[in-house]
């Protein structure tokens, strides 16, 4: 049977990718310790191994060092994902890489779909929305996954999630500060990579958002994470405004042929209160 290739090793979605898929399918990790240099020879290494699908799993994920230094996004959001969208145009297999809701300007709208204007205000979001252009221009019948807000179980010694950062802050004495003016959506890496596989095996390209239905504040979330994990759901405003950030960047997800898939079909609070309350004991 052929591989999937998933390229990325250590963050949360590929992580995720390991627990769930490989019980059922032989999936491949490539991280940068197991590339070539050059662009060419990773294109041969690929085309050696020739697997049945492509996913993208790597992203850069500190927005505030994205503004000070765009070209280190670019590589991985712009860059990188082309690359692989261009071997699996020629491989004429399918790929899927993962965007963000941060393409999105967040003003005059509750809600976002597929098929909104984007308008990103920051650097972060620009190199997602150059990135996202440059997939369909290498290869039209590119997947492309938006998401908000990731959290779930993070490999050992990595950075953990929003939820859970907010948890740990709380239990070491802190009073954690969150910005009360964001309203976002979010998701659970777990039910992210069900829709991914599906969105991989499905005959449809194009933009698809995943994100449990609902939007809601990160005040919000982290009050309603502390709470279902048994602590002080006590959290402090948070008055800086580091950079620019879409106010309102809550994601519809509405493409009938998906139909809505397994984080649609969940409100942020049921899997939120799920996840947190497995820290009640720990």
């Amino acid at each position: 049977m052929r591989p999937v290739l998933v390229w990325g090793r250590q963050g949360l979605l590929a992580q995720a990718i390991r627990r769930t898929w490989t019980q059922d399918q032989t999936v491949l990790f490539w991280g940068r310790a197991d590339l070539p240099a050059t662009r060419e020879q990773q294109r041969r290494k690929i085309f050696r191994l020739s697997p049945s699908s492509i996913v993208n799993a790597s992203g850069f994920t500190n927005l505030k060092r994205a503004e000070g230094a765009p070209h280190l996004a670019k590589e991985l959001h712009v860059e990188t994902p082309a690359f692989l969208a261009a071997v699996s145009r020629d491989l004429g297999v399918p790929f899927v890489t993962v965007s963000s809701d941060y393409v999105f300007s967040g003003k005059g709208q509750d809600t976002w779909s597929e098929k909104d204007p984007t308008e990103p205000v920051n650097a972060y979001g620009r190199s997602k929305l150059e990135g996202e252009r440059a997939v369909m221009a290498a290869n039209p019948g590119a997947r492309i996954i938006r998401t908000a807000g990731l959290f779930g179980p993070a490999p050992a010694g990595s950075k953990v999630s929003f939820p859970e950062r907010i948890l740990q802050q709380a239990r070491a004495g802190h009073v954690p500060e969150v910005r009360p003016d964001l309203t976002t959506s979010i998701c659970h890496v777990n039910d992210l990579v069900a829709d991914l596989r599906d969105i991989l095996r499905g005959s449809s390209g194009g933009v698809f958002h995943v994100a449990h239905s609902g939007g809601a504040t990160w005040l919000q979330i982290a009050e309603y994470a502390l709470q279902s994990a048994g602590a002080s759901p006590r959290v402090k405003p948070l008055q800086d405004r580091d950079f620019p950030r879409p106010a309102c960047s809550t994601l519809a997800t509405g493409r009938p042929e998906f139909s809505h898939g397994q984080a649609g079909r969940k409100t942020w609070q049921e899997s939120l209160g799920v996840f947190m309350r497995g820290f009640r004991d720990a």
